[in-house]
């Protein structure tokens, strides 16, 4: 075996691993096919009741730093127009944890159960959340299992922090709505 094919052969194979590596066998990846007119009107409605939980929740008297990074979506996410274009799937791959973090926090055992106090006189809306963003994740084709629930210190069911996942959640929703709103209409228009 000649020194190029060697070479050529040591590269396809390092393409193999690679891409077995992430997930799937060679040629097995394939896009999802999704209804994103179904997703946008979802997010839409995870939109409406953000900005409801987000009219209604109060700001707090105290400012507080929470030193955990919250689950964001960034530019390296790539939501972007020619981004999703491309390949839609590493955001939506962000988006899915987003989700689940979310149902999570919403959730029946999460921040705004009822038996913290601070948080759970918005529990009827938490749990509006908690079905849309089940809902959607479900449209995007992802299992949704029984979120396991949040330990909390006492110190996490003050409002500061129903404050704050509320406010993450009204500008995760308007991502969300913005990036299916754009590929529903891509898809509708090819």
């Amino acid at each position: 075996m000649g020194p190029f094919r060697c070479l050529a052969t040591v590269a396809a194979l390092l393409a193999l691993v690679f891409e077995c590596a992430h997930g799937a066998p060679a040629g097995a990846r394939t896009k999802r096919h999704l209804d994103y007119s179904a997703g946008r009107s979802l997010a839409t409605q995870l939109n409406d009741q953000a900005r409801d939980l987000y009219r209604q929740v109060e700001i707090p008297d105290e400012l507080v730093v929470v030193s955990d990074p919250p689950l964001m979506i960034r530019p390296e996410d790539k939501c972007d127009p020619d981004s999703l274009q491309s390949n839609a799937e590493p955001c939506l791959s962000k988006v899915v944890l987003a989700l689940k973090n979310y149902s999570r926090i919403f959730g029946d055992d999460g921040l705004f159960r009822e038996e913290y106090t601070k948080c759970s006189k918005w529990r009827a809306s938490a749990a509006d959340v908690f079905i849309i963003t089940t809902q959607l994740l479900h449209a995007l084709k992802e299992q949704v299992e029984a979120p396991e629930p949040l330990k909390l210190e006492k110190w996490m069911s003050e409002g500061f922090l129903c404050r704050d996942s509320v406010d993450r959640l009204y500008s995760f929703s308007i991502l969300t709505a913005r990036i299916f709103n754009f590929l529903s209409h891509q898809h509708n228009k090819a």
